[in-house]
């Protein structure tokens, strides 16, 4: 996630065990580690810092497994 405000929504979106990827200085990580701590929400988190290995590829991947997104992707940006 890489949106204000959006802390708790991602935390509450990601199943047990699964990992939360803030990705942008617009995330509050106070937030994001209390918020978490105080739902008992069992995420891993991961900040990145503006670059990932594989990104590209690990995008695409996800626009052609995932119909809804891509038809999300392809009405914003066709």
């Amino acid at each position: 996630m890489n949106v204000p405000d959006c802390e708790m929504t991602a935390v509450l979106c990601t199943k047990d065990d699964g990992v939360v990827y803030f990705f942008s200085m617009a995330t509050s990580f106070t937030k994001a580690a209390l918020g978490a701590e105080g739902i008992g929400a069992d995420v891993n988190m991961i900040i990145g810092n503006g670059y990932t290995k594989g990104h590209a590829d690990f995008t695409l991947q996800e626009l052609r497994e995932c119909p809804e997104l891509r038809k999300i992707f392809e009405e914003l940006y066709a």
